[in-house]
């Protein structure tokens, strides 16, 4: 027996789970959400693997692996006329970082309510001079 499949973080779905004008036939290839991933960080994006491997919260070596799954299942469906699905996989979507930052004691800090709108001082200083924050968690 193989060990557990760690999940894979992504930062979005995809816009696009079919690509074709129609729904998928009975000749489709299915593309995971993990390895639209890969290719979305490595090709799309400009990443080198290390650095997506990390993004991913997977090894270099397992990302390498996904990524060339994908590059095998899209040279399918691009050779063999198929229809691609992105669909499935283990997964979970990365959670955004919402808060504040404060400019003079660098201070960061999460709050869920937090908007643009919201005047707040700091909470370790006490400043005025604080800025809206949302970013990605890696």
């Amino acid at each position: 027996m193989g060990r557990r499949r760690h999940r894979r973080w992504v930062t979005q779905m995809p816009n696009n789970l079919y690509f074709s004008n129609e729904p998928p036939s009975e000749d489709f290839i299915t593309l995971t959400i993990a390895e639209f991933e890969a290719m979305r960080l490595k090709h799309y994006i400009g990443l080198n693997q290390r650095v997506a491997a990390e993004k991913m919260g997977i090894s270099q070596p397992t990302f390498s692996r996904i990524l060339e799954s994908a590059h095998r299942k899209n040279t399918i469906a691009l050779l063999e006329g198929k229809m691609i699905k992105v669909h499935g996989g283990n997964f979970d979507i990365k959670p955004k970082f919402v808060g504040y930052e404060c400019v003079d004691c660098k201070h960061e800090w999460e709050d869920p309510e937090a908007s643009k709108d919201r005047k707040v001082n700091c909470v370790r200083c006490n400043s005025k001079n604080v800025y809206f924050l949302v970013r990605e968690l890696v």
